[in-house]
Order: C-alpha cells, then structure tokens, then sequence
C-alpha cells in the first residue's frame, strides 16, 4: 500500500511558464527525465535508458495536470501537479501530489526536492 504525500514548492517563474513545464515532453525532458515522449494523452519517460509509460488523465490550462502510470491504471494512485498563485503576494507555489510506500518517502522526497531544483534553475524569471 503506498500512500498519499503532497510537496509544495516556492517557485520564480509564472503560471504560463510553469504549465508549459509540467505538460509538454519537450520540456518535462529538461528537468524530470532524460527523455519524454507523448502521444495523445500517453507520455513515456525514459530515465537512464528505462521506460515508464503514464496517461496525462486530467488537466485545467495554467491550473494543474494529473497523470497516471501505466501500471496504476486499475487502481487510485496518480501524480499531480498543481499550480496555485497567492494573489495577495504574487508568490507562485507548485505543489506535487504522489503516492509512495512507506519505507521509500523520505527517497521520494529527495527525488522531488532534487528535481524541483533543476526545474527552478530552469525557470527562473
């Protein structure tokens, strides 16, 4: 059983160039695999010569993006990102829903933490 942890992580970019980050391939290849491919709503990672296929399952333009991987499609795992921007300070939060066993969150959350920052460098405004 794995279960649910949610990351929220302070961003230095705008929502439409944050968006653009978690849903096209061309740029999901430049901060969270070697390599992505879509077609249709079917996107395949590849990280170190291995594949993982998922489904891009929901979406809300500049809001958020779900998907699902190939091998949780029977059940109700998912990973999700989700933009949120406080109109108060302008402050641009992207927060990351993912599912994980127990004895691997802490490396799950060092495997974000560690893409986040790749993905802030990226972006930086």
């Amino acid at each position: 059983m794995r279960n649910k942890k949610k990351n929220s992580f302070l961003m230095n970019s705008s929502t439409e160039l944050l968006y653009n980050y978690i849903t096209a391939p061309v740029k999901l290849s430049e901060w969270f695999a070697d390599n992505v491919i879509s077609i249709g709503n079917r996107y395949i990672f590849t990280w170190y010569n291995y594949d993982e296929t998922c489904f891009l399952i929901k979406k809300k333009p500049y809001q958020y993006v779900r998907y699902k991987w190939e091998q949780d499609v029977d059940n109700k795992y998912y990973f999700e990102f989700f933009i949120k921007k406080n109109n108060l300070t302008k402050n641009v939060y992207l927060k990351i829903t993912d599912f994980a066993i127990k004895s691997e969150i802490k490396k799950s959350k060092m495997w974000w933490k560690n893409r986040i920052k790749k993905l802030k460098n990226i972006t930086k405004v």
